[in-house]
């Protein structure tokens, strides 16, 4: 047995824990014992196994560990649930959530196939945003590279011929002249804090999607380009999802309400769901305790409220979640087509307006000084 503590084992990606996800589905399917399944497949990398096998079945070894754990526990008499939640912290937070929420329904394959549905969306997104930003940085760093070769080469002929000629220095040559002796700060400075933004977004993010309430998908790019608006209704599908898929099987109202709320990683469902959840308990009716619930959008609470006033809470729920889950899929599309656009085209017109000033504003300048007459 696997004795290697979770919190020493190395991080699994994103990838690598929608494959368990993928994994996990298919042996319940098809009534393989979890245990079984789980340790074959952590010995897709193991000493003996075929290279040919090992390179079309290729699972990194921090998840061939992971599995290998999961088997291990499980043969011992863990549940599957049970398993997870000895991970930790190793997992996020709203894997072991969805996993607790699907095996209260008595429908787990199907609570991982909507995590791994909208985990999948989102980090198609993620990538886009990235690649996206590829094109305008490979841009601005060669005309970082020009400008320093300016600044060496051909800053200093201009400079010359301005003193040379004895000349007034006018707004294009003062300007030549400040990139000409700040060079050493922005030469330097650039790169060193390109390459310090780049850790801190990839810690930043690292340590959201580690934490307790992390998202599966989550770095500080969110915070840019209506990518906020298409996370959060994605959230608001995921925590409708997983609810219905309670209310379907019975589970109480207040439990399946933490449970849904956890589920989405989003700490304003988390706590809003919370709330309700406790006057639930306490003896209100769900129009009441929706009241206090003022961060999650009105029409949300509305279908909720209808949804049990009507007696068809489920349907209800699978309809609201399929309004935000298509709302989110238009603004990621709308997302896709237009930021690599927006970015090009600032990026190429900023370049223009910066070759402008350095080169053609000085000679411009230049023949305005020699042409001007000469008072007597």
């Amino acid at each position: 047995m696997s004795d290697q503590p979770a919190s020493s084992a190395a991080s699994v990606r994103l990838e690598e824990l929608l494959a368990l996800n993928d994994e996990i589905g298919a042996l319940i399917r098809a009534g393989v014992p979890l245990d079984l399944g789980l340790r074959q497949y952590g010995m897709i990398n193991q000493p003996g196994i075929p290279p040919e096998y090992r390179e079309s079945n290729a699972i990194s070894t921090a998840l061939g560990r992971l599995s290998s754990r999961l088997a291990d526990r499980i043969a011992a008499g863990d549940s599957l649930q049970a398993a997870i939640d000895h991970e930790g912290d190793h997992l996020p937070g709203i894997y072991r959530a969805v996993v607790e929420a699907g095996i209260r329904a008595g429908r787990l394959p199907e609570a991982l196939e909507a995590l791994s549905v909208v985990a999948r969306v989102l980090l198609k997104l993620h990538r886009q945003v990235v690649a996206s930003l590829i094109y305008p940085a490979i841009v601005l760093g060669l005309v970082w590279l020009m400008l320093i070769a300016f600044s060496l080469q051909i800053f200093p002929w201009f400079l010359h011929i301005w003193e040379s000629l004895h000349l007034e220095r006018g707004l294009a040559i003062n300007i030549v002249a400040m990139i000409r002796e700040t060079m050493p700060y922005w030469g330097i400075g650039t790169p060193v804090v390109t390459v310090a933004l780049f850790f801190w977004l990839q810690a930043a993010g690292n340590r959201s999607s580690a934490s307790p309430a992390g998202r599966l998908v989550e770095s500080r790019l969110h915070r840019f380009a209506w990518i906020p608006g298409v996370v959060r209704n994605y959230d608001y599908a995921t925590f409708l999802k997983i609810l219905a898929l309670l209310v379907e099987h019975e589970t109480p109202l207040h439990e399946a309400l933490v449970l849904a709320g956890h589920s989405t990683g989003n700490r304003h469902i988390i706590s809003d769901s919370t709330k309700i959840a406790q006057r639930i308990q306490n003896g209100d009716s769900l129009q009441e305790s929706l009241q206090p619930a003022t961060r999650l959008p009105k029409f949300l609470r509305w279908m909720l409220r209808s949804g049990a006033e009507n007696g068809k809470l489920n349907e209800t729920l699978k309809l609201a979640a399929d309004v935000y889950e298509k709302r989110a899929s238009r603004r990621a599309e709308l997302l896709r087509v237009v930021l690599p656009v927006v970015l090009t085209v600032f990026i190429a017109g900023g370049v223009t307006l910066l070759y402008g000033l350095v080169l053609f504003a000085p000679v411009r300048e230049l023949y305005d000084r020699l042409g001007a007459p000469v008072l007597m």
